[in-house]
């Protein structure tokens, strides 16, 4: 068969197009108007880069996997941008079959740019030299860095703790302390286990100062040694690995100088010791992984009791970090079935001390469990956004609907980012009877999606972008010392004056000031790279890496299905502490052979 040539000017044909599709997206994404110098400034760059990219001889000729992963990943980047800035892309634009082609014609653009940039970015990092096997074999500062990352980190977290000692309190770490000084009952909806640490430590500052800011100061500090000693062993593994000093370095500055870390270490939420948890169980999975090719990662014993106790508390700290276990436990015991007896006992240890935990021992002490409707913040909002757009309700589910809250009120009471206030109408309703009609109401549920599907997928996007969109902004420093509460608690800051409020100010206005920094604030940014990373460990050839990212993906996947607010920091928190280890995933490329031939 006669083999078609391409014309000379084939490149061209492609690049013109692409180069105005890519500023065309930009222009319309930035609000600038065509009339702007802008759009042709942008038409004009995204020529000279495109025409240097297509010169560009390791992107050409890249392996297919790369261009495909690129592709895919950024056809799902293009997906999540249309999805959550529609309505701004098409501002001004009222026929449907305008609209229609506008939102293709900026896609095709948004798909340009983000497929040239993923499949540079995977090649980047493919000739990142990262490693060094023998540079560093005797410096003693090198071998000192994880001692370094944990002294270093409680050093730059103490300004934290002085000024707002004994901790941050808010109203969920107070509801937390009235449980256990017995002002109120025992409950899970804050993790039973978190709280009874924070009262074990308070007993014991009870027994030695009778003061109960002694204790929750102790918890504080031990708190900051735990996620301290976490970011050490993270930092010990970089040393094994042979990484350079540099970026060892940067990931010490990550964990220590970046303000929200700094004021988390001291923010009494059971969300910092479960996403310190989660790190650390992610380490242990790349450490087995490493066992296998690099003797540099023996399976020990404190390596196994440290997977344990990370996997124990993952799954006690928070009711997602269990079921984000589960979603994870098939792949691993399949990815290390021939160690299937260690892993299966190892696993079967953190599975029976959960559920002995959640089970009996709960049971026995009294503990209730959060109620129904807790757990249905997606639905909720699925279903009130039907009313509070004001679309037709069919009469008999409106009657429905009606048997449990009432319909009346929702369109003043919802609100599109956060689920507690239709929570808590719904609780002013018969939430009895919700529950014992659930499957009733869950055909309901699903009969009124199909009737409704706009409105759905509207609530969906409101009440979940912020996980997966990058320009939502965050509330983040705004809690500081021990909020309002009935139980006499007071903050007593070591330091505190005009000049340190002033700088907390500054520290914390900074992400919206300066352009880059502010994307370390941005969940959706950060998800972004952590989905990029992952494709880059995909398209590196040791896929059994990518089970090191499976329990932060699972605990995302119940964000996305349970979250009652659209853009919290702290409830992907262990994503962004892990991004660091996602990174060298990424540039990992198999055992001790391929590290060092980077």
């Amino acid at each position: 068969m006669r083999q078609i040539s391409r014309p000379k000017n084939f490149k061209t044909a492609i690049l013109l197009p692409a180069a105005f599709l890519a500023a065309w997206a930009c222009v319309r994404a930035c609000a600038v108007t065509t009339f702007h110098l802008m759009g042709g400034l942008l038409f004009l760059m995204y020529l000279l880069l495109g025409r240097q990219f297509l010169k560009w001889k390791k992107a050409s000729d890249s392996p297919a996997v790369y261009k495909r992963t690129a592709l895919a990943l950024a056809c799902l980047f293009t997906l999540f941008y249309l999805s959550a800035d529609y309505e701004a892309l098409l501002h001004g634009l009222d026929s449907l079959l305008f609209r229609l082609g506008h939102i293709l014609l900026i896609g095709l653009g948004l798909l340009c740019i983000f497929y040239v940039l993923l499949l540079s970015f995977f090649v980047w990092m493919t000739d990142l030299p990262v490693f060094s096997p023998q540079e560093q074999e005797g410096s003693r500062f090198y071998q000192n860095l994880p001692r370094l990352s944990f002294f270093f980190c409680l050093l730059c977290w103490l300004p934290y703790l002085f000024s707002n000692y004994p901790g941050v309190m808010t109203v969920d770490s107070l509801n937390q302390y009235g449980q256990i000084i017995g002002q109120l009952p025992m409950s899970n909806h804050h993790p039973w286990v978190h709280t009874q640490l924070i009262g074990f430590f308070y007993r014991i500052g009870m027994r030695l100062t009778d003061d109960p800011v002694t204790g929750l100061g102790l918890f504080t500090i031990f708190q900051m040694f735990v996620m301290a000693g976490i970011f050490a062993w993270l930092t010990d593994t970089f040393v094994k690995l042979r990484v350079r000093t540099g970026f060892c370095l940067a990931v010490i500055a990550f964990y220590a100088l970046l303000p929200y870390n700094a004021l988390y270490m001291v923010t009494m939420w059971k969300d910092i010791l479960f996403s310190g948890m989660t790190l650390l169980f992610s380490i242990a999975l790349l450490r087995f992984l490493l066992s296998a090719c690099h003797p540099a990662f023996p399976v020990t014993v404190s390596a196994r009791l440290l997977y344990l106790l990370s996997g124990f508390c993952m799954c006690c700290f928070r009711s997602n970090g269990f079921y984000a276990f589960l979603a994870t436990l098939p792949f691993l015991l399949f990815c290390f079935r021939k160690q299937w007896k260690m892993h299966l006992l190892l696993n079967l240890g953190i599975l029976l001390s959960v559920l002995l935990v959640k089970g009996p021992v709960m049971t026995a002490c009294q503990v209730a469990s959060p109620d129904f409707v807790e757990s249905l913040s997606i639905p909720i909002q699925l279903a009130a956004r039907v009313y509070a757009d004001g679309e037709t309700v069919d009469e008999t589910e409106n009657e429905m609907w009606n048997r449990i809250v009432d319909t009346g009120r929702i369109a003043e009471t919802y609100e599109s980012f956060c689920s507690d206030h239709m929570k808590n109408l719904i609780r002013q309703g018969d939430q009895a009877y919700l529950e014992a009609h659930k499957a009733d109401y869950l055909k309901l549920w699903i009969r009124f999606g199909l009737e409704h599907p706009g409105a759905y997928l509207r609530g969906y996007i409101d009440a979940t972008k912020g996980y997966w969109y990058p320009d939502v902004p965050n509330r983040i420093g705004l809690d500081e010392r021990i909020a309002e509460n009935p139980y006499g608690l007071t903050a007593r800051p070591l330091l505190h004056n005009p000049v340190t409020i002033k700088i907390r100010e500054i520290v914390f206005k900074l992400p919206d000031m300066v352009p880059i920094y502010g994307l370390l604030f941005s969940l959706g940014a950060m998800f972004w790279l952590c989905i990029a990373l992952a494709g880059k460990t995909f398209v590196s050839g040791v896929r059994k890496n990518l089970l090191v990212f499976l329990p932060n993906a699972a605990i995302m996947a119940t964000l996305f299905l349970a979250t009652p607010v659209n853009n919290e920091f702290r409830y992907a928190y262990s994503m962004l502490l892990s991004i660091p280890l996602f990174i060298l995933c990424a540039l990992l490329r198999g055992g001790r052979e391929e590290t060092a031939a980077h």
